[in-house]
Order: C-alpha cells, then sequence, then structure tokens
C-alpha cells in the first residue's frame, strides 16, 4: 500500500471530479436560460444522450477487465503476458469499433423523435445527434485504454489528468455552443473533435514517457482476444446496469412522465451525484492499489486498506449528504434561479439513495479492481432490471417519489451483498466486520429525521438562513462521525507515513 501513490491518484481524481462538477453547473443553466423553453430542451438533450450512453458498457467491459489483468500480470513480473493481454484487447477493441462504426450510420434512417416523445427537435436533427455522438464515443473508448494503461506502471494519475483534460476542453466548447444557442447536432459534433484530439495527444505522451505501453497489435493474437470475450462481457454486463441506473430512469420518466419531470429529477439527481464527489475521489484513488496488493497477494496489506479507506468513506458520507440536502434550496436558487424546481420529499429520498451509494462504491471497487467481478455484474444487473420493471408500473400513479422508493431498497439490497461477496475476497481467517456499516445506517436514518423539518420550512426561508443551518448541523454530524467511525486511526497512519517521508527526505 503506497500512499504516495494513492495521494496522487486522489490529487488528479479531485481534479477530474472538479471538471465534473463545472460540467454539471455550467451545461444546465445555459439549456435553461439560453434556449427558449429550457426546462424542456434540457430534458430533451438529456433524454437524447442517454440513448447513446448504453454502447459505453461495451468499451468498460474490455478496457476494465484488460488494464486489471494486465496490471496484475506486471506486478507478478509476467511482462510478456502483459503484453500479449493489452494487444490482443486493443484488437477486440478495433474490431469492435469497426462493426458499431458501420451500423452508425443506419441511426440517420430510424425516427427518434417520435420513438422517444420528442417535441422541440425534428427527426432528422436528433439522428445527427445521435450519430455524432455514437462515433464519439467509439473514439474515447481508444482514448481512455491509452489512458488508462498508465496503472501497470502505478501511474493512473497520469492518465486521469489526461481524461480531465478531454472533459474539460469539451464542456468548455460546448458552453460556447450554448451561449449561442447551437442546435444538437453541432453540440455532439463539438464533442466528438474533442475526442478525436486528445486520442492523438495522449498517444503521442504514451510513446514519449512510457514507450512499453504502446500497443503492438504483433504481441497478440485473435485467440488471445477471444479468451477476453467472456471475462470483458461480465464487466460489460456491470456497466450495462450503470446505464440502466443512470439512463434508463430518464427514459423511463421521459415516456411516462414527459420533459419537464426529467429536469426536475436529472437536477436533483446532479446534485447529489456532486454531493459524493469526495467519496468516489477516495474509493478511485485506492482502485490502483487494489489491483497491485491483489497481483502480490499481499491480504494483509490489502486488509488494511479496506479497513482505512472503509473508516474514511463512513465518516464523509452522512456530512456530505446532510449538508448537500439541506442546501438544495440554496443551490436551485443560486445555480439555477429556478427554486421552484426544489422538491423536499424528492430530494429527502434522493439524499438516502446518495448515502447508500456512497458505501455501496467503495465496497464494490474491492470486487471491480480486483477482476473478481462475475457474481456482483450478475447480481446488479438483475437487481436494476426489477428496478425499473417495478418502477414502470408505479411511475404514472404516484411520479417520482415511487421511482425513489424502489431505487432506495434496490441500492440496499445491493450493499447487504456486496459485503457478502468482499468478505469472500479475502482469506477466511480475516473476517470482516458489518457493524460500521450498521452503524452508518443508524446514523443516516437520524440524520434524515433530524433534517426533514428544516428541508420543508426552507422553501419559504430565506438563502441565508438556509446557509447558516446547513453549516451548523453540518459541522456538528461531522464532528459526531469522527468519533463513531474511528477517523483517528487514520490520521495516526497518514501522520506516522508523513513523518517517515519526510525523515527519509531529510
Amino acid at each position: 500500500m503506497s500512499l504516495k501513490r494513492i495521494l496522487k491518484l486522489l490529487a488528479a481524481f479531485l481534479t477530474g471530479q472538479g471538471v465534473a462538477i463545472v460540467t454539471q453547473l455550467l451545461v444546465p443553466p445555459f439549456f435553461l436560460h439560453r434556449y427558449p423553453h429550457g426546462v424542456e430542451v434540457y430534458g430533451e438533450w438529456v433524454a437524447l444522450t442517454a440513448a447513446v450512453t448504453y454502447l459505453n458498457t461495451l468499451n468498460y467491459g474490455i478496457q476494465s477487465y484488460a488494464n486489471n489483468q494486465m496490471t496484475i500480470h506486471y506486478n507478478r513480473g509476467e511482462l510478456d503476458e502483459a503484453r500479449a493481454v493489452q494487444a490482443s484487447a486493443f484488437r477486440l477493441l478495433l474490431a469492435v469499433i469497426a462493426v458499431i462504426g458501420a451500423l452508425a450510420a443506419t441511426v440517420l434512417l430510424m425516427p427518434l423523435s417520435r420513438w422517444l416523445g420528442l417535441t422541440t427537435i425534428s427527426s432528422h436533427a436528433a439522428s445527427e445527434t445521435v450519430f455524432f455522438l455514437i462515433l464519439q464515443i467509439l473514439v474515447i473508448w481508444a482514448f481512455v485504454l491509452l489512458a488508462n494503461s498508465y496503472m501497470v506502471l502505478g501511474q493512473a494519475h497520469r492518465g486521469q489528468i489526461w481524461r480531465s483534460g478531454q472533459r474539460l476542453i469539451a464542456v468548455l466548447a460546448m458552453a460556447v455552443c450554448l451561449w449561442h444557442r447551437a442546435s444538437f447536432p453541432i453540440l455532439a459534433l463539438v464533442q466528438l473533435l474533442s475526442a478525436v484530439l486528445f486520442t492523438f495527444l495522449v498517444a503521442i505522451d504514451v510513446r514519449i514517457r512510457a514507450p512499453i505501453l504502446l500497443p503492438a497489435l504483433s504481441y497478440g493474437s485473435w485467440r488471445k482476444a477471444a479468451s477476453l470475450v467472456k471475462p470483458s462481457a461480465w464487466f460489460m454486463l456491470f456497466s450495462a446496469s450503470g446505464f440502466l441506473l443512470t439512463q434508463g430512469p430518464v427514459l423511463l420518466i421521459q415516456k411516462i412522465l414527459g420533459p419537464v419531470a426529467v429536469a426536475v429529477f436529472a437536477l436533483t439527481r446532479i446534485v447529489f451525484n456532486m454531493a459524493r464527489w469526495l467519496l468516489i475521489a477516495v474509493t478511485y484513488s485506492i482502485s490502483q492499489d487494489i489491483t497491485h496488493l491483489v497481483g502480490q497477494r499481499n491480504w494483509a496489506q490489502l486488509r488494511r486498506l479496506y479497513e482505512l479507506s472503509e473508516k474514511v468513506v463512513l465518516f464523509l458520507t452522512p456530512a456530505a449528504t446532510m449538508g448537500t440536502l439541506l442546501l438544495c434550496p440554496f443551490l436551485f436558487s443560486v445555480w439555477l434561479h429556478k427554486r421552484s424546481l426544489y422538491d423536499p420529499a424528492i430530494c429527502l429520498m434522493m439524499a438516502a439513495v446518495s448515502a447508500i451509494m456512497g458505501i455501496k462504491e467503495h465496497k464494490y471497487q474491492f470486487q471491480w479492481s480486483s477482476n473478481q467481478h462475475i457474481p456482483l455484474s450478475k447480481f446488479t444487473f438483475a437487481a436494476y432490471s426489477c428496478m425499473l420493471i417495478i418502477s414502470a408500473f408505479l411511475l404514472r400513479p404516484f411520479g417520482i417519489h415511487a421511482f425513489l422508493l424502489v431505487w432506495l431498497l434496490t441500492e440496499a439490497i445491493q450493499v447487504g451483498y456486496i459485503l457478502h461477496l468482499n468478505a469472500q475476497l479475502f482469506p477466511e481467517e480475516m473476517h470482516l466486520s458489518i457493524r460500521p456499516v450498521l452503524r452508518l445506517a443508524a446514523v443516516i436514518v437520524a440524520s434524515l429525521a433530524v433534517s426533514a423539518w428544516p428541508c420543508w420550512q426552507a422553501v419559504h426561508w430565506p438563502l441565508t438562513r438556509i446557509v447558516v443551518v446547513a453549516v451548523a448541523l453540518t459541522t456538528a454530524l461531522a464532528t459526531a462521525c469522527y468519533f463513531a467511525f474511528g477517523l483517528g486511526e487514520v490520521k495516526r497512519v497518514f501522520a506516522s507515513r508523513l513523518r517517515h517521508r519526510f525523515a527519509a527526505d531529510n
């Protein structure tokens, strides 16, 4: 377990999360205020892009498994095998890109506006938009495989910086186009061009700084590529579950309740996704070390990493979630200038979902980064499929609140199953306690109960009072969680490592 490596990746990922927050903060207001009927236009853009995002499941499967397996082989001294996995994965990816690229043109003949119930964009413009978005996704696949390969050498932070740079340039270019009320096809084309540019740039960087990571197709074989299909497919299923979670509800709500409901749901979800940005950063920062320790079969250090990172995530989850919940009216007022979109009940339920997801994302990272993902991918896909099927019957009579309740139960069930899988990752004698997670559940329930009254009252409160109450309650909660989840141990470990580091430098 390398503190320096973790901190580098943490810093890079925090930068990436900052870019993601810029995207989430910058794009929606431009839609809402620069276009006539901005709420409807934004809702339809979200629905249209959601229809394309499913393709990313193919890439996540190939690159996730290949990069993890390359890193495991490299840390076991199996350099030739690592290069064979990379080259074969690149062959497989190029074959998939060729097939999808050839089929993409058929989108131009599809009546997407009618299928998705779009009203502010013509069918031809919708088809052009999706076509350019598909091409952009295909280019991003090659870009991500190259950028993520830095993990093999323990430099995952460098790949993360490249990915953050691409997102930042894409969103800034898109913001300029939104300011000029560009059409949907132009917005999609801008994203495609940024993807092409950064793919060339990262290839040049890899060639200069780490030529061993530049894919050489001669090291691979189609037989090896075929052997990657099955384990990659389970990662694809995992990613398909992510599509069901993120884009499935958008498409379902668009079809049943319309674009205004999509906008309210999507904007509220954006706020709480931002609440988890630090949690996700902590979780992602340890992913590289999980893979390295599994490759080295260092179970003692892996368990230590599990327990220390758990303490940090459990400490941050209640404060981040409740602070965001209490600030929702302020954020909707200052960010969107549409306080009328604030719904206390939706925000309360979204807060509960977000808190559970914070701990779930930490736990499943250990399965993901160790390539022990197959049982979880099956379970997750089944869980989210059931969630959408049940919600399809409940949305029309009961609205978004019914969907959020089903989502909450789905996430809670998954946490229980992932804890079971985490225990199987370690040798039998290394028992993992679930008591910290149960303690977190109690803290979240109590925090939501305390926050309910100010959430409803804040509809009419002045913004200053909202901020004061949010800061006071969040500070009190963070202080209590510091002691409840034993963060002092993490503080002592970091202080000790830093002292040794400075002593070595001197």
